[in-house]
């Protein structure tokens, strides 16, 4: 792929075609198995949800999320005024989960609905493309439903072929994930025909950057790679997700390329002390993202003495 991006660079002076844009789209489109024109190519996920937040929401709208998520939702609420209505997910053993009684009786009051599913940052599955809970949502909620699945590689469950059925369902996607292209940008939307034709409006054939677009092709046209990507993870995140409970850790299932652990005190900077980054989403929660096996390895041996020399203290 790489390769690939390099034989492209030497053109950067020059806009790239339109051309390019439209096989990213129908890549897209074949790898969800949806047609074209349900697909929006997007600088990210992130590209797509600006997108319906920023074209489709008006100052003063209704906005359900749960609570925890996606860090960069309130933000884009925040940005277009909107009144945010959390959710709080219910802790249930190793799992979190979706509390459906309070989100249908919301999701009539909203202008948009966003999920991310799996959840970011517990890792756990929320409404699991399952048609009836979807069609439920779909059919009650005022506005737009969005379902972001990032993680769809992981989780191996979609919501896309809804679309075609209600035409306020949403589905954003990434490359940033299984396809290790996450400072490339490279997202998509999938939702109603008429959705996409309307926010397609508000965009360019630039939009993506140049070497963006080939790093994206190439990727689609050979996406068996994400495939064993998302499995090699899924091995790491399990031998990641033993060796914190063998830490007496209390560690969360996870359907993503992240574990999510509890611990009462500070790690972020001793570990960054040992050139380790994590992320602390809420206090006594941290989020770890599954890399290499090696990396794992390293991430478990340097927590072990951060939590050993705690005890000591």
């Amino acid at each position: 792929m790489i390769e690939n991006v390099e034989k492209y660079l030497r053109k950067g002076n020059n806009y790239q075609h339109p051309d390019l844009v439209e096989r990213l789209r129908e890549l897209q489109a074949e790898y969800s198995k949806v047609e074209p024109e349900y697909v929006l190519p997007t600088p990210g996920g992130d590209g797509a949800l600006r997108s319906i937040f920023f074209n489709l929401t008006q100052p003063g709208d209704t906005l359900v999320l749960n609570y925890p998520s996606y860090s960069m939702y309130p933000v884009y609420a925040s940005v277009k005024g909107l009144n945010v209505v959390r959710i709080k997910l219910k802790e249930e053993g190793e799992w979190w989960k979706e509390d459906l009684d309070k989100l249908y009786e919301v999701a009539s009051k909203a202008r948009l609905i966003v999920i991310d599913d799996p959840n970011n940052p517990t890792g756990s599955p929320m409404l699991q493309g399952k048609a009836e809970i979807i069609s439920a949502l779909a059919e009650s909620a005022k506005g737009l439903v969005v379902l972001d699945e990032a993680y769809y590689e992981f989780s191996k469950y979609t919501a896309k072929d809804l679309v075609y059925k209600y035409e306020n369902l949403a589905i954003v996607r990434t490359l940033s994930k299984a396809f290790s292209l996450a400072s490339y940008r490279i997202g998509y939307l999938i939702a109603d025909k008429e959705v996409i034709k309307a926010l397609r409006k508000s965009t360019t054939p630039f939009d993506i950057a140049l070497p963006s677009l080939i790093a994206g092709i190439t990727a689609l046209e050979n996406p068996s790679y994400a495939l064993r990507i998302a499995e090699e993870i899924r091995q790491n995140r399990e031998f990641l997700l033993a060796g914190l409970r063998k830490m007496g850790l209390k560690a969360y299932n996870s359907l993503t390329n992240f574990v999510l652990f509890k611990y009462d005190k500070d790690l972020l900077h001793p570990l960054m002390n040992k050139g380790i980054a994590i992320r602390r989403p809420m206090e006594g929660y941290y989020r770890v993202t599954v890399g290499t096996l090696d990396q794992v390895k390293v991430f478990l041996e340097k927590l072990g003495e951060v939590i050993e020399d705690s005890r000591s203290e």
